[in-house]
């Protein structure tokens, strides 16, 4: 694992260089191919939301603010989205996907419950070094609507799998015990990144892991883990 977290760029997730991905395309004819625009468009308006969101919060976030932030018109906001919902959704999906992703990785050959401390401190390092993508996460989907909140429960049980590992010899452990204690720990992480701390968030790894860890473990083991 880089000692250097990755950071969210949108541009990043085109098939094209980082200089075109995002770049303001040239005025009048350019012969680039329309599906090159589209993209181009998209990822714009996408990163524009996800600049904007914490400035404005989602309810007072307007279609202005976002077409404005991306240089963009209306009319071609639009014609790539049918209202302000459906681009939180879709910023929310490439948000969210990447940062499932980073975790995942980083704990592909970690063995259970080893691989609960190094998803979890993998975790907070990205959204510390990716203060907006971490608003994104954590606080809009309750401020959003209902999609943006199921899309945020269907991510917690993604990352629940991780945790679910444990329970092979625990059988009378509650089913949705996982997706409860990462509720949990996703409510500290929004009270941090609410007070200006999202920098801060690597600081609460240990805590944070030891109370993941106790309900399989019990208190002593899950201290050993974390110390």
């Amino acid at each position: 694992m880089s000692d250097e977290p990755r950071r969210f760029d949108p541009a990043g997730l085109g098939e094209l260089p980082v200089e075109l991905a995002l770049g303001q395309l040239p005025a009048g004819k350019h012969g680039l191919p329309r599906s090159f625009v589209v993209r181009n468009q998209r990822l714009r308006l996408i990163a524009a939301l996800l600049r904007v969101l914490p400035r404005h919060g989602y309810p007072e976030t307007t279609i202005g603010h976002i077409t404005q932030e991306a240089g963009m018109s209306r009319a071609a906001f639009y014609a790539l989205f049918s209202s302000k919902e459906s681009c939180f959704l879709e910023t929310y999906d490439v948000a969210s996907r990447w940062l499932c992703n980073g975790v995942e990785d980083a704990v592909a050959g970690e063995r259970w419950p080893q691989c609960v401390r190094v998803g979890v401190g993998e975790g907070l390092r990205l959204l510390a070094a990716n203060p907006p993508l971490a608003h994104l996460i954590a606080i809009e989907p309750a401020r959003a609507s209902p999609a943006a909140r199921q899309r945020q429960q269907e991510n917690l049980a993604r990352l629940a799998e991780i945790l679910r590992a444990g329970r092979s010899n625990r059988p009378e452990l509650p089913a949705e015990l996982e997706e409860f204690l990462l509720g949990g720990a996703l409510s500290v992480v929004a009270s941090r990144i609410e007070s200006d701390r999202t920098e801060q968030l690597p600081e609460i790894e240990a805590a944070l892991v030891e109370c993941l860890l106790i309900p399989y473990l019990g208190r002593a083991k899950s201290r050993k883990i974390v110390a």
